[in-house]
């Protein structure tokens, strides 16, 4: 795992080790002050012990989890009342929530202290247990805790972060004499600042309520337009008036000395005028103050809107680097897999990226890297014989420019062969031999993202079965972003994912073709400018323009589109996108300004509509089409157009099928680290926090193996298993049961019930687990 996984998983298993330590003080609490023992919190109190051993077994911090063991079976034998929880019993029980509680708070325990209460554990269930061997069996399980954590760090899953002494707070811990004295374990402690963890889904449940925030905010400027429009109109009303008002004058003295019913008929119209004007003072003053205290309105709510949404988009930002140890470990076993040597560097991996799209975007990346090792990178005695290291390269970096998050993934090895590319898509009739001696080095590298085009000579797992590359670009531009890719044959590939920061928000350009207005997002614009018709040119039959000493090829908008064009200016629009090194001049009948969108999906009846990204709305209340840029240069390229399936948060797996796995565990530690294993070797991970949960989402889900602790809430593991196996429709499930409870006769419980393996925490490590799972399913 990666620093931040680790810190990821440390704060997790130190927000249920406060939750284990406050309810387990309160039942003994309880259970103290009671007439007579309740089961029931002694159940529930060595559940909390046996789940905060499994976790702190997880991280690989010893000293809790030979507290938590050992308060475990005080429990367990209190349960077959074979120990009564005395006072000095739970005294000694105090002392150890405490020590834990140390360790928790930074503090140092004294290794006397320490060596202490793990004695005194140890006489209480030896002399009321009476049972000297399961005493022994605690000892050797207890003194396996450096081994464990050993193998854990052998199998690159390093749980204790060392930090400078100057630092690092340490507790110092013997397990039985495991420990010398001297010797130092370092934690990593919890921040001081308060956590709650929130689902996923209610945060995008929230940035959608705040999406529709935004949508109010456009009204509410919309309207602002309108009312100082109305200001302006009453402005020019009033400056009329005054034009007039000098003749108005004029007439009034002319008329002072006239008698008569037409005199009077003056008059009345006089006074009325003069009461108008009064009337537009002060309607023009009331509209001033109405004026500024809507535009102070809109500038807080804009303030507010905005401040809401970059904070909730802020929480669901993680780093990338959450995704590196998966990487790192795809790599390492490609590696192996294909005896090649291959290093993987990573830059900007603290780059934060929104948790859907960092998600979206895990399995492109994770073939990309397959591509690059099976496909790129050669073997050692090859790339000697090239003049290159032996060992290949594979690099991946991640940069915000502006609104834009850029992802590149490149390799040192043999690059792309144009050549057979260009061959195996006339083969398959992607382009004409006629029109393919036309394409430029970038276009032909560009139609490995057609489906099923593949120049492997052999189809393996690895080079994904012919498919693949199409998936990438889907997934990418279902994103809204693009991909292209750079290479050099003999020295290597590049690939360039680019993707706007924000999801739901979109700044676009508006645009009006054959009286209809488009949206197009700001980022794939390069430039927007107006030409007369004699600075353009013809090369091969196509209308040329120069632009910054570039010749890029002019496309008629609304021939694209199907739309009825607009007669000329004299000055034509047009509207520049790029995509890679790819350059179109678009022609257009108008440019309007740019301006902040808030998108929508679009329904399934226009999912596949060419050309058109999704729908936004105006301030106005109407919807305007945002055109997808990508679809637009294929089509005014010439390019096959490739339907976009297009898809919001979750997308079809790249590989056939991927195994799907069900984790049952009510510790959030124990099962976070189990499915940061198990995805990282390529399987798709669901959790349920215990058997119950489990049992309920089993048909939904449908999982290949169930991975089931033992002890748990509500319904156990072997309840679970015996209730799997005991029905028709999902008794072919393999289960698994992973729990620390290692005695023989447990064992056997296990497989009593139905479990398929047993197999023990103290004796786990994660390669075991992954050989259990194959051996299973």
């Amino acid at each position: 795992m990666t620093d931040s996984q680790d810190n990821e998983l440390l704060n997790i298993f130190w927000v249920e080790v406060g939750d284990y330590l406050q309810k387990l003080n309160s039942l003994l609490l309880q259970t103290e002050a009671a007439a007579q023992a309740n089961p029931e919190a002694i159940r529930e109190m060595n559940r909390y012990a046996h789940s905060m051993k499994g976790a702190a077994r997880a991280v690989g911090i010893g000293v809790i989890e030979t507290l938590s063991h050992y308060m475990e079976d005080i429990f367990g034998e209190a349960l077959k009342s074979k120990l009564e929880l005395t006072p000095t019993t739970c005294d000694l029980l105090y002392d150890s929530l405490d020590l834990i509680q140390n360790v928790m708070n930074g503090v140092d325990n004294s290794t006397d202290a320490l060596a202490s209460t793990i004695a005194r554990l140890e006489q209480t269930i030896a002399s009321e247990a009476n049972d000297a061997p399961h005493t022994e069996e605690k000892k050797s399980t207890s003194n396996s805790t450096a081994i464990e954590t050993a193998i854990v760090r052998d199998s690159d899953v390093p749980v204790i972060m060392p930090v400078p002494k100057a630092t690092s707070r340490t507790t110092t811990a013997t397990t039985n004499g495991t420990h010398p004295p001297d010797e130092m374990m370092t934690v990593l402690l919890p921040t001081s600042e308060e956590s709650v963890r929130v689902p996923v889904s209610r945060m995008d449940r929230l940035m959608g309520e705040v999406s529709e925030l935004l949508v109010a905010r456009m009204h509410s400027e919309e309207r602002a337009r309108e009312f100082h429009s109305l200001q302006k109109l009453n402005q020019r009303w009033q400056r009329e008036w005054r034009s007039v008002r000098t003749a108005y004058i004029r007439l009034a003295r002319r008329m002072q000395h006239e008698e008569g019913e037409m005199w009077e008929e003056v008059v009345t119209l006089f006074r009325f005028l003069e009461e108008n004007q009064r009337y537009l003072q002060e309607n023009q003053r009331q509209l001033a103050h109405l004026s500024r205290e809507i535009t102070q309105y809109n500038a807080s709510l804009t303030m507010l809107t905005e401040q809401l949404q970059d904070d909730i988009s802020g929480m669901r930002l993680v780093p990338f680097d959450t995704l590196v140890s998966s990487f790192q470990r795809l790599i390492r076993d490609l590696a192996r897999d294909t005896v090649k040597e291959v290093h993987l560097a990573v830059e900007g991996a603290n780059v934060e990226m929104d948790k859907t799209a960092l998600d979206a975007l895990k399995e492109p990346i994770m073939h990309l890297l397959r591509n690059s090792v099976d496909h790129g990178i050669e073997h050692p005695a090859e790339r000697e014989h090239n003049g290159k290291l032996p060992i290949g390269s594979v690099h991946i970096s991640v940069e915000q420019r502006g609104k834009e998050i850029i992802i590149r993934v490149s390799d040192d090895g043999r690059g792309l062969d144009s050549t057979g590319i260009l061959r195996k898509a006339e083969q398959l009739g992607i382009v004409s031999p006629q029109t393919s001696a036309d394409l430029s080095p970038e276009e032909i590298y560009s139609l490995i993202f057609q489906p099923g085009l593949s120049t492997a000579a052999e189809l393996t797992s690895i080079s994904g079965r012919g498919m693949g590359m199409d998936i990438v670009r889907i997934r990418v531009e279902s994103l809204r972003g693009r991909v292209s890719v750079q290479s050099v044959l003999g020295h290597g590939t590049t690939f360039t994912m680019r993707l706007p920061v924000s999801l739901t928000r979109l700044s676009c350009i508006l645009l009006q073709v054959g009286g209809q207005d488009f949206a197009v997002p700001s980022v794939s614009v390069w430039r927007m400018l107006k030409l007369r018709r004699e600075h353009w040119f013809t090369a091969e039959g196509r209308d040329m323009v120069i632009i910054e000493e570039r010749p890029i090829p002019v496309i008629s908008l609304a021939g694209v589109l199907g739309n009825a064009a607009a007669p000329e200016a004299e000055e034509i629009p047009l509207m520049v996108l790029s995509s890679g090194e790819k350059y179109i001049a678009f022609q257009v009948d108008d440019l309007y300004s740019e301006q902040e969108l808030v998108l929508k999906p679009l329904g399934p009846e226009i999912t596949n509509a060419p050309y058109i990204s999704g729908g936004a709305l105006l301030g106005t209340g109407d919807v305007i089409i945002v055109l997808d840029p990508n679809d637009l240069i294929r089509g005014a390229s010439g390019q096959p157009r490739i339907p976009m399936r297009r898809i919001e948060t979750t997308v079809e797996p790249i590989e056939e099928k991927r195994l799907r796995v069900l984790i049952a565990d009510d510790s959030i530690t124990t099962r976070t680290l189990e499915k940061h294993i198990l995805e990282t070797a390529g399987y798709e991970v669901y959790v349920a926090v215990d058997g119950q949960e489990a049992w309920e989402r089993l048909r939904e889900l449908q999982p290949d193996v169930v991975i089931s602790d033992v002890e748990m809430p509500r319904m156990t593991g072997l309840e679970l298993a015996a209730r799997i196996k005991g029905d028709e429709q999902t008794r072919r499930i393999p289960v698994v049961l992973l729990t620390s409870l290692a005695k023989p006769q447990q064992q056997e419980a296990g497989l009593k019930a139905g479990a398929d393996a047993y197999l023990v925490k103290s004796r786990f490590e994660q390669g075991e687990l992954l050989r259990v799972i194959r051996s299973v399913v």
